[in-house]
């Protein structure tokens, strides 16, 4: 395996033709609103050209208006929270909880907007040949907010959290083959694992993998190494954070951010169009020719391999009969549903997770198709005939209510009455979904095909929302960790996605974009699809135009 080595540096304004000193000159004489003529005299003095200066001039006019700015106030409302809310890392459920995470907590691995495993509390990172122990070599004089010194000892505790069978953590089975964190020195673990895994480092930096003081229990004021520190939370009302001063990274920008969610659109919307909020995530599709028309508003869209799913229970009623589940997956138009939901804004899905977005999609079977004559003989064969049944929904995804009343009316035309039932976003993750024998959810993308098998689909997930259950399935992926020959890795894919497709209780009809808005005064914000609000990787980086 090769070794993974990339240090943090200040951003480079770029000047290719100068020294590292003419460059500092530049950029000085702009910083401080020296004239154009003297700018260009100090240029042409270097030997450029007129046309070079212009060309460089206008370059580093560019790169001083990108610079970050200190200071300012940043006020954000996502779509849903509730009583659940939690600052325990590998407790988080919700977006709302992942960018407190963010702010709160470093990680040893950050992922970048296209998923690649960069350094963050871990300087390095480093597998044996047979990816079956990693090394990881940790930042030193990086502090926690009470002061304390970010060890070793941290880190292996805040692993620990996630082994065994006793941890409460969602995100277990994602790390399940690591037999022992070991501490190495102060500043060195290893992980030691019981079978080859060669995304363990991409793993690490999602959203649960966040590094907790050792011996941490109370969380309700934690105390992280992020680079912002908590000063007030509420569950589901609203949470406040002030920047870190003594954050080892080049942020935070901004002094504040105040975080909460409106669940009304038009509200959300309005809080934004109207100065209220700086940045909303979940802007429906049908709104946002109303956020583009709005002055000083801009629409942030991040393609990703999120979906929107209904779940079917496999072990009650209705799910557990498995005729039903495939003649409701019959009833969507697939690719239409994509357009008139989603506006375009993603694709049509085929009833398994792994869509395009991802390295190891499998395009080896067809979509299945909107068949009203096949979903009529599977509900002959349930016996389901006349029979009603409840979906649960919630607006957890613009369009996803909507989704539901479109199965609705499909299904009216062949005897099936399906009963839409809307209930609140608040506390929905906690009372209704994994609960209520059919509900919606709205999953968020994975940084790999892996990760998102393990986390929905293994048998022991905690967030197999169908309790779907296959030992066959559980062996291949647990085996495709390890697997280096590409071919066979695929097919091992291929062969896992075709399982969910035919049996799980699992219905994908889209793969959907994020859709947010952000005053355009806000600036440095991230493009990360594991998440809305561009993946919740930005507070480090935003800052304010003005």
């Amino acid at each position: 395996m090769g070794k993974y080595r990339v240090t943090r540096t200040d951003r480079d304004i770029g000047f290719p033709d100068l020294s590292s000193t003419e460059r500092s000159v530049a950029t000085s004489l702009l910083a401080r609103n020296t004239d154009r003529r003297a700018v260009l005299s100090f240029l042409s003095g270097l030997g450029l050209s007129s046309i070079a200066s212009l060309s460089v001039l206008g370059s580093a006019q560019k790169a001083l208006a990108e610079t970050p700015k200190k200071g300012g106030r940043l006020v954000v409302a996502h779509s849903a929270h509730g009583p659940s809310d939690t600052l325990d890392p590998i407790r988080n459920v919700s977006t709302i909880d992942y960018l407190r995470g963010r702010m709160i907590y470093g990680s040893l691995v950050r992922l970048n907007d296209k998923l690649q495993p960069q350094p963050e509390l871990a300087t390095s990172f480093e597998a044996n040949a047979t990816a079956t122990e990693w090394t990881f070599v940790l930042r030193r004089g990086v502090e926690f907010h009470d002061g304390s010194p970010f060890t070793a000892d941290d880190v292996v505790y805040s692993m620990n959290r996630h082994r065994g069978t006793e941890s409460r953590s969602v995100a277990r089975t994602l790390v399940g083959g690591v037999r022992e964190w070991k501490k190495i020195d102060t500043h060195a673990v290893k992980a030691i694992l019981e079978t080859p895994n060669v995304d363990l480092p991409t793993i690490l930096g999602t959203f649960h993998f966040k590094i907790v003081q050792n011996g941490e229990k109370d969380f309700t004021a934690p105390n992280g190494t992020g680079p912002f520190q908590l000063q007030h939370f509420e569950p589901g009302v609203r949470s406040t954070v002030t920047g870190f001063e003594n954050y080892w990274g080049n942020g935070p920008y901004v002094e504040e951010i105040e975080y909460f969610a409106i669940a009304d659109d038009l509200r959300r919307i309005t809080a934004l169009t109207t100065g209220e909020v700086d940045i909303i995530g979940d802007l429906p599709t049908n709104s946002i020719r109303q956020v583009t028309a709005a002055e000083g508003v801009d629409v942030w869209s991040v393609e990703s391999g999120a979906y929107y799913d209904i779940m079917a229970r496999k072990d009650i009623a209705p799910g557990n009969n498995a005729d039903l589940v495939l003649a409701m997956k019959y009833l969507f138009d697939r690719e239409t549903m994509a357009d008139r939901i989603l506006g375009g804004y993603g694709g049509p899905g085929n009833d398994q997770p792994i869509g395009p977005a991802y390295a190891d999609h499998c395009s080896d079977f067809a979509l299945r198709p909107f068949d009203p004559d096949q979903a009529r003989f599977h509900l002959k064969r349930a016996g389901m005939a006349g029979v009603q049944i409840e979906i649960k929904a919630a607006e957890v995804g613009p369009g996803i209510v909507d989704m539901c009343l479109l199965l609705q009316r499909e299904a009216s035309k062949i005897g099936l009455n399906v009963e839409v039932q809307k209930v609140s976003t608040d506390g929905y993750w906690s009372s209704v979904w994994l609960k209520a024998p059919l509900c919606v959810a709205a999953w968020n993308m994975r940084p790999t095909a892996n990760a998102m098998l393990s986390i929905a689909y293994h048998s022991e997930a905690a967030w197999n929302e169908s309790r779907w259950k296959d030992s066959h399935f559980d062996q291949l992926l647990v085996a495709s960790r390890g697997e280096t020959d590409p071919k066979t890795r695929q097919q091992m894919y291929c062969d896992m996605q075709e399982m969910v497709y035919s049996s799980a209780g699992t219905i994908i009809p889209v793969h959907r974009a994020f859709v947010g808005a952000h005053k355009s005064s806000v600036k440095g914000l991230t493009n990360s699809p594991l998440a809305p609000l561009g993946g919740c990787e930005w507070p480090e980086f935003v800052w304010l135009e003005s």
